[in-house]
Parts: C-alpha cells; sequence; structure tokens
C-alpha cells in the first residue's frame, strides 16, 4: 500500500508467456472527478491498478486514471499480480525481452489516444515497470503528454535516446528512486536523472532512503511538485 512502502514481490526464477496477443482496451479504474487534466497512474510489476490508486489524493482536483496492466500473474504466484510486459527473475538480475517492452508500450500508447480527446492536459505516473512505460511514451512524440513523474524506474538504452530530447523541452519530469533499492539499483535511477539533466526538460528529482518504493516523503515532494505546475 502506498501508505507506507510500495514495494513489488520478489519470487524463484519465472518465466511469464506472452498474453498480449488479443487486441483490447485495459481496464481502469478513476476517481469521477470532472476536469480538464488527467493524470494516468501505471503500476508495477506484481501489483494491479488498485496499488497507485492510492496517490489519487496527490493530484488536487485532477481526473486520476489507473490501468489494470494485460498480463495476469495470477498463475505464477502473484494472486491478482500484473505485469505490463514479461521478466525473467535470475541469478544475475532482472531480465527481460525488449520486443515485449516496445508491445507494452504500443498497447498504453493506444490506451491513452482514446483518452486524450477528452482533456486538455495529460500527465503520467508510473512506478518501477510502468516507469519504464512513463519515460516511453513521454519521450515519444506520438501522444503529447504534459508531464511525468517516473517512480523507481529502470535505465533503458533503447528508450533514453538523445535525439528524442527535443520532444520534451521545458516539461516538468518528477524522479524518485531509493538509495537502497533491492529491486532497481539506484545507479539505474540516477543514470535516468542524468539523461533529463541533460535535456531542457524542467528536471525535479530526489533520492530517498527506503527500498522500491514510494515512501511518505516522497508522497509530499510529488504533490508538492504536482500543485506547482501551472
Amino acid at each position: 500500500m502506498t501508505s507506507g512502502n510500495l514495494s513489488i514481490h520478489k519470487s524463484k526464477v519465472i518465466v511469464v508467456p506472452n498474453q498480449q496477443k488479443k487486441k483490447k482496451m485495459l481496464n481502469k479504474i478513476d476517481n469521477g472527478v470532472k476536469s480538464n487534466t488527467a493524470v494516468v497512474l501505471l503500476h508495477g510489476f506484481g501489483a494491479d491498478e488498485n496499488d497507485l490508486f492510492d496517490l489519487q489524493y496527490l493530484f488536487k482536483g485532477a481526473h486520476v486514471i489507473s490501468y489494470q496492466a494485460p498480463i495476469d500473474l495470477t498463475p505464477y504466484g502473484y494472486f491478482g499480480g500484473r505485469a505490463w510486459f514479461p521478466l525473467e527473475f535470475t541469478p544475475y538480475g532482472i531480465e527481460y525481452n525488449e520486443d515485449e517492452v516496445r508491445k507494452a508500450i504500443a498497447i498504453i500508447t493506444e490506451e491513452l489516444k482514446a483518452l486524450m480527446p477528452n482533456f486538455g492536459k495529460l500527465y503520467l505516473c508510473g512506478f518501477s515497470q510502468g516507469a519504464i512505460l512513463t519515460h516511453a511514451v513521454f519521450l515519444n512524440s506520438e501522444i503529447e503528454v504534459d508531464g511525468i513523474a517516473g517512480l523507481s524506474g529502470r535505465f533503458n538504452k533503447e528508450i533514453f535516446k538523445s535525439d528524442l530530447v527535443d520532444n520534451i523541452a521545458g516539461k516538468p519530469v518528477f524522479l524518485s528512486h531509493g538509495t537502497v533499492d533491492e529491486v532497481i539499483p539506484i545507479q539505474s535511477g540516477r543514470e535516468i536523472r542524468e539523461f533529463y539533466a541533460g535535456s531542457s526538460a524542467d528536471l525535479t528529482a530526489a533520492e530517498y532512503e527506503m527500498g522500491h518504493g514510494i515512501d511518505p516523503e516522497c508522497q509530499r515532494d510529488l504533490m508538492n511538485w504536482y500543485n506547482g505546475l501551472k
């Protein structure tokens, strides 16, 4: 739960087969607030659409939508858990297939395209695996995203390309990472920070004495960041 540290589950080696064959709209929940601004929440591996929804109070006045990832992890010991793309937990760390990442990016891109005509502004907030998608959609000019919060994300050279930085000039970016993150090491978060610092995005970045999560101090800073947006 987001009231304390929000973490993904640890597991033995697990490879999740592709469940993204059928194209259909994702399940989602929202706070019912009528607003010109939408904030989209993208959860991490092993969680579901309810996991980040507790953060809705951080985005005052916004229509908050939390999507459910397409892959069901229940058969693999994550009861009710979902994933945006398959992961393999190995003795050497977490591994994944880039093609599956691209499929997940395409899925959420289509969802956001359908959403955009209803709102004047769109912000994304993703945690862990959801942060990877958040950065990818933001950097790609296919969708006009007004700003993002990337929480405990993993650096991926296929996503963080220097030739894409013109797409985010002047746009607000909030980054957070735990200094004792046992799932995605702090170095990965620092590489993401360095990427945005080298761009003309309006960057706010902080490290916290926490693991793979979103602690109260981080939540406070995220709320202050959002409240300060024009």
